[in-house]
């Protein structure tokens, strides 16, 4: 039996994830000297309320290695004989190098590591896939054969409200986050392959929606479900929702909040989509 491992950055709720049969990873988050597992000590609502009280920007840590020994031998004595694991771009994080250094520690078993090259709603794609082909009963060689395939074909668009965490973050420079506050622009980051980039600035968040609506009813496949995440702004993602079905055609998704990791640097506000382009453009 294959045993599927993620890590908290996929933002799937704990009872979600045991529904799944998936044994997920905590990465950290930190305010001050006080730290909080994602997902487990900390909430997505908990946490947000922190941040904005809080004077200093949160820091996040990886996964360590002696996790990953302990969730490794766990899923092994559970009638495990495989273990697929997929984690955290190594862009944004460590977790994916700590969970190939624990592998390591078990030479005789077969553990697939796997970049996924996204994170959060993106993640949560790939761990769909790898559940039904699991389902289906294939070896998890299989399983990380097809993901490693599928995952160039994920693709996040994500509107902020603004930058300024993502430049707090390192993860765009000052120049970019002071320029769109001066304009009051909404910014829409693109992610894919585990590159993160400001793809659009446009005024406004109904422009946003509009945008990126238009450009996933160009480019999705639509034999799989989009994914949608927020940052506690309902009304928001309300928004967005009614933009997406009717200039994308969308029926069904499904939705996360964006948990503590993935906030740091997103904010509150945030409304992204995740889908899987269509091959060879068409």
């Amino acid at each position: 039996m294959v045993k599927i491992i993620t890590d908290s950055t996929c933002d799937i709720p704990q009872e979600e994830a045991a529904r799944m049969g998936i044994l997920t990873a905590p990465l950290t988050v930190r305010f001050g000297e006080k730290e909080y597992r994602d997902g487990v000590d900390i909430t997505p609502g908990e946490f947000f309320a922190k941040m904005a009280a809080s004077p200093e920007l949160p820091t996040t840590s990886q996964v360590n290695s002696g996790v990953f020994m302990d969730l490794f031998r766990e899923a092994l004595a559970e009638k495990g004989d495989e273990i697929v694991g997929l984690f955290l771009t190594h862009r944004l994080s460590g977790t994916y190098q700590s969970a190939c250094i624990a592998r390591n520690t078990f030479p005789r078993r077969n553990i697939c590591i796997i970049d996924s090259g996204t994170g959060s709603l993106g993640i949560r794609i790939l761990l769909r896939h790898a559940v039904r082909l699991r389902d289906e009963g294939r070896s998890a060689a299989e399983i990380a054969e097809e993901i490693e395939r599928m995952k160039r074909r994920v693709i996040i668009r994500i509107s902020l409200e603004t930058l300024k965490y993502a430049q707090k973050g390192g993860r765009i420079p000052m120049t970019a986050a002071v320029v769109g506050t001066l304009l009051h622009v909404k910014p829409i980051l693109r992610i894919q392959d585990g590159v993160i980039q400001i793809e659009k600035k446009v005024r406004g968040n109904q422009a946003a929606y509009d945008w990126m609506a238009r450009a996933m009813d160009a480019e999705w496949d639509r034999s799989c479900p989009p994914s949608l995440a927020s940052a506690q702004c309902p009304e928001l993602l309300q928004a967005f929702v009614r933009t997406l079905t009717a200039t994308a055609g969308m029926e069904a998704c499904d939705h996360q909040e964006l948990g503590p990791v993935i906030g740091v640097y997103s904010g509150p506000g945030a409304v992204g989509v995740a889908y899987l382009l269509r091959e060879n453009g068409f």
